[in-house]
């Protein structure tokens, strides 16, 4: 055999196999990267949320058996606790005032 024939020749299974595999790293690729820039945007928007309204926060763990209004009258805050509810909707995004034990919130410092 001279040098110039000296490639490497597969079967037609063994194309298939190879196009299995480039498509599988490609796919691999992309869905890692999405998920690397899908990870990046929400931790840099999660450190971002509060500091947007301009609050200092604390982070409280939900109890068992406790609401929101009795997260917010627990507080201590020296304010209507209505105001006090509608600012941890506020800061947490909540699409309503349901919370569920061990949900760690976002509220007002002390």
């Amino acid at each position: 055999m001279s040098a110039q024939n000296q490639e490497l020749r597969f079967t037609t299974r063994g194309r298939q196999a190879m196009r299995l595999l480039r498509t599988m790293v490609c796919a691999l690729v992309i869905i890692g990267g999405a998920f690397f820039v899908a990870t990046q945007s929400f931790s840099a928007a999660a450190g971002a949320e509060t500091d947007d309204i301009g609050i200092d926060t604390e982070s409280v763990v939900v109890g068992e058996g406790e609401s929101l209004w009795a997260v917010a009258a627990n507080l201590g805050i020296e304010r209507d606790t209505r105001d006090v509810v509608s600012e941890i909707v506020e800061i947490n995004h909540l699409s309503s005032p349901v919370v569920h034990p061990g949900q760690t919130l976002d509220v007002p410092q002390r």
